[in-house]
C-alpha cells in the first residue's frame, strides 16, 4: 500500500477530497498488522464510496476470500431485514476497498 492518497475518480466530490486528504495523512501501512487490517482513514473513504458513489464500486472479486464470505452471507440473509442490510453495507464497503488497497493475503 502506498503512502500517497488513493486515486479515486470522484475528486469533484468535496467529501471525497476531504477523505482522500485524510487518507494521505493517516496511519502508514503496518508490517505487524493482522491480515485484512486497513487504516481507519481508508475505511472511512470506502464507506463514503459505498454510500455515495456505489456506481464506482467494483463487483465481487472472484479470487477474494472476503468477497466470497460476504456475498454468501448476503445470499443467506436475503429477506432478513437489518441483517441483510448490514451484510449489504459490509459488502459494498469491502468492494470499495478493492479500489484503494491491493488485494492479496494480507489485505481485504
Amino acid at each position: 500500500m502506498s503512502a500517497d492518497p488513493p486515486a479515486v475518480p470522484t475528486a469533484a466530490c468535496p467529501e471525497c477530497n476531504r477523505l482522500i486528504q485524510n487518507a494521505g495523512q493517516g496511519e502508514p501501512p503496518r508490517r505487524d498488522a493482522p491480515p485484512g487490517w486497513v487504516p481507519p482513514t481508508l475505511r472511512a473513504l470506502a464507506r463514503h464510496l459505498a454510500n455515495r458513489h456505489l456506481e464506482l464500486v467494483p463487483g465481487w472479486v472472484a479470487d477474494c476470500a472476503r468477497c466470497e464470505e460476504v456475498s454468501t452471507a448476503l445470499r443467506e440473509s436475503a429477506g432478513q431485514g437489518l441483517l441483510g442490510a448490514g451484510a449489504a453495507q459490509a459488502g459494498a464497503e469491502h468492494r470499495a476497498l478493492h479500489l484503494l488497497v491491493p488485494t492479496g493475503p494480507r489485505y481485504p
